[in-house]
């Protein structure tokens, strides 16, 4: 039967910790700003003078002798006035022959004279077409037309409110537990007789 000699047996178990963890999480949500933009449109305002042409053919007209009555008129009076005069400077002539009558002797004065007054007074209307040249017989004046256009704008508005950030935290957490205990056992063998032995 083999000896043994007394000795001391250990058994040792190793402790064991448990770490259970839950992550931290964060959540971060901006919500958007408020815009609102406002611009009041435009105005236009357009100034328009339009062209006018004056065209003025009297004097074409009065080379056909068409005229009005205010040109008959003055055409008349004037006419009249040197007639007039006309007169005058003739009857100051034929009083001068008559008053030295003795100087144009076998003249019939008063037969010449007579002669002389019906030839200027026929009467009748003479048809002339003027001395006015063709180019200038009609004239015309043209003023321009304007145009013109003037803007008047406005700044836009622009109203914007923000929003804070929304901010959620979930701290994390750690579990620290035992899983297995740490053991120790020792037992003498050798000093009394095996049982089994």
């Amino acid at each position: 039967m083999p000896q043994i000699f007394p000795h001391l047996e250990m058994h040792q178990v190793f402790g064991r910790i448990a770490i259970r963890t839950n992550n931290a999480s964060q959540e971060i949500r901006q919500p958007r700003a408020g815009l609102t933009i406002r611009q009041a449109p435009a105005q236009m305002t357009v100034h328009s003078t339009p062209a006018t042409v004056a065209i003025d053919q009297s004097a074409a007209w009065h080379n056909l002798d068409l005229k009005s009555p205010r040109v008959r008129i003055a055409e008349a009076a004037r006419a009249g006035q040197q007639a007039v005069l006309d007169g005058i400077a003739r009857r100051s002539t034929e009083g001068r022959e008559l008053l030295h009558i003795e100087k144009n002797k076998g003249v019939n004065l008063f037969a010449r004279q007579a002669k002389e007054h019906m030839a200027a007074a026929v009467i009748g209307t003479r048809y002339s077409t003027g001395d006015t040249p063709a180019s200038q017989s009609v004239t015309y004046q043209v003023t321009p037309a304007q145009f013109a256009i003037s803007w008047e704008t406005h700044d836009p508005e622009i109203r914007s409110a923000g929003q804070p950030p929304e901010y959620v935290y979930h701290p994390g957490s750690v579990a620290v537990s035992m899983q297995q205990y740490p053991g120790l056992e020792m037992q003498a063998v050798g000093l009394y007789v095996d049982q089994r032995g």
